[in-house]
């Protein structure tokens, strides 16, 4: 059975090609064997057909013949006086051509017949259900639904290729489309966060604007002018800050990641020193063990920490805690403050662009995009970002980077 079942297997997957010339062969092999039979049935109906009639009108019209052998006569013998066939009746003549007439016309019948019940076998076997399969995920495709699956064949022949290379392209389009559609809503989600945070210092600024063009001139004094001027220009430059962080923001996309062999002990000192530096008036603890070189880009992982850190930093009420370990193939930083934590829709939407904390209360220092630029660097380099609250209390931040193999 195991042999038989292997057989079947190969018999599957051979080729398109291969697969016609053996359905034409077998056609071919039908083929004769149909006009062969019918041959034998169409000669045995004649024999039998002219034994009969041997049987009917033979004694009536036999008559003594001489037996010669060589120019001798040996004796008598029995003969027709004409032919069996001019003896018999038209109709029964007619039968017996007609056996002959369906010997003839077999050949081109029969053959004909087999190639195309060859032709309809093949289609139906190994065309029909690709054809459709290939048509209605086209058609599925030009509607720009692509959320579905293009069944995999065991054949292995052309076309059954051709549906798997088919269902890759329709996986990579539902996956650029999902990355498009992600990219899109991120940028919808950003211009309308620009849009709301701006609305406060313009309104602000108009404010202030109105008041120096009605009352500038005659009712303030030169204190409240300057004072007003100062307000103003701080809020010019809280714009100015924010029109760049936009910039940065979409710059984002552009950044190449660039792996070069480095040492994980050395990336630990190196951010143990600019954590300190970072966390001025707070503890600051470098935590992590392993060495060895890894092969990463090291300027985007102290991107990365340096984001993290400043982040901790603003929330921490005594300290700030970090850890940069190798975990297999991938490089884990952890960053916890011993600050209020997240808050239940932070740690939903911590790593949304421009998405600050109602609870925090200096919304007016930062623009809410440092988790969203960490997530979008570890995820160029492969890894993630996720965010916690500490068992202890405090925020937990968790980027990981996976380590490219050295050229």
């Amino acid at each position: 059975m195991g042999k038989v079942k292997a057989r079947k297997r190969r018999l599957r997957r051979l080729s398109l090609k291969w697969s016609f010339f053996l359905y034409a062969a077998v056609a071919v092999l039908a083929a004769l064997a149909a006009i062969m039979l019918l041959t034998a049935i169409c000669s045995e109906l004649q024999s039998d057909l002219y034994d009969r009639w041997e049987m009917r009108y033979g004694e009536q019209y036999r008559i003594p013949a001489q037996l010669v052998v060589d120019g001798e006569v040996v004796g008598e013998q029995m003969a027709y006086s004409t032919s069996l066939f001019e003896l018999v009746p038209e109709e029964e003549y007619a039968r017996y051509t007609l056996y002959g007439r369906i010997t003839l016309l077999s050949y081109p019948v029969v053959s004909i017949l087999s190639i195309l019940i060859a032709g309809v076998l093949f289609y139906r076997r190994k065309l029909k259900g690709p054809l459709r399969a290939i048509e209605e995920a086209a058609g599925r495709i030009a509607q720009n639904d692509l959320d579905f699956t293009i069944p995999a064949l065991e054949k292995g022949n052309e076309m059954d290729r051709a549906l798997a290379a088919m269902e890759k392209m329709r996986f990579a389009l539902a996956a650029s489309s999902r990355d498009l559609w992600r990219t899109l809503e991120q940028r919808r989600q950003m211009q309308a966060a620009f849009s709301h945070d701006l609305r406060t210092p313009l309104t602000i600024l108009r404010g202030y604007s109105d008041l120096l063009k009605k009352y500038g001139r005659d009712r303030l004094t030169r204190e409240k002018m300057l004072d007003t001027l100062a307000v103003m220009d701080s809020h010019i430059a809280r714009l100015e800050r924010y029109a760049a962080t936009m910039g940065e923001a979409a710059r984002l996309e552009e950044v190449a990641v660039a792996p070069a062999p480095a040492g994980v002990a050395a990336l630990r000192a190196q951010m143990a020193e600019e954590g300190k530096l970072v966390c001025r008036g707070l503890a600051f603890a470098m935590e992590g063990d392993g060495d060895g070189a890894v092969c990463v880009d090291a300027a985007l992982i102290l991107r990365v920490f340096d984001n993290l850190v400043s982040n901790a930093a603003r929330y921490a009420q005594t300290r700030v805690t970090a850890a940069f370990r190798r975990l297999g193939d991938v490089l884990v930083l952890c960053v916890e403050d011993d600050g209020p934590g997240f808050t239940p829709e932070g740690l939903k939407r911590a790593a949304e662009p421009y998405f600050r904390d109602k609870s925090d209360a200096r919304d007016g220092e930062h623009f809410g995009l440092g988790l969203y630029i960490c997530r979008t660097l570890a995820e160029r380099h492969g890894g993630a970002l996720s965010v916690e609250n500490a068992p202890a209390g405090g925020a937990c931040a968790r980027a990981v980077f996976r380590i490219s193999p050295p050229a």
